[in-house]
């Protein structure tokens, strides 16, 4: 039967990530959600067929929030095996390829401020 999986979040974990209600949110949380879901496409062996990853909008009290989910076939060993991968498969921190796309595609860190300088950019 086919079903899905939240990862309940965009960004690795041990990364900021943009918050519900601040400036730019839904723009930098869509940029967070599709840098992520392209470093797992990357990292993890190809989906079975009918298995992927997937951004949902969450309603919630503050606002819609963004996550990941996973879909697959829970009758399907092969898409069961693959979602527990894609779940226990979110990194630590963004990998180069994901921090250059994230650049390249305007994308703000929840810990950037607009008094920072050039140094500080550099941090991730």
């Amino acid at each position: 039967m086919r079903d899905r999986f939240e990862l309940a979040t965009t960004v690795p974990h041990d990364e900021p990530c943009s918050q519900v209600g601040t400036d730019g949110y839904y723009k930098n949380a869509r940029l967070e959600a599709q840098a992520l879901k392209n470093m797992l496409l990357r990292t993890l062996p190809p989906a079975p067929e009918g298995t992927g990853i997937r951004i949902i909008e969450c309603p919630h009290d503050f606002g819609v929030y963004l996550d990941l989910a996973v879909s697959y076939d829970d009758d399907e060993e092969e898409s069961v095996e693959w979602m527990l991968k894609a779940e226990s498969g979110v990194p630590a921190n963004w990998d180069e390829e994901a921090i250059a796309w994230l650049k390249e595609n305007g994308y703000k860190s929840p810990g950037d401020s607009e008094e920072e300088d050039d140094e500080d950019e550099d941090e991730w």
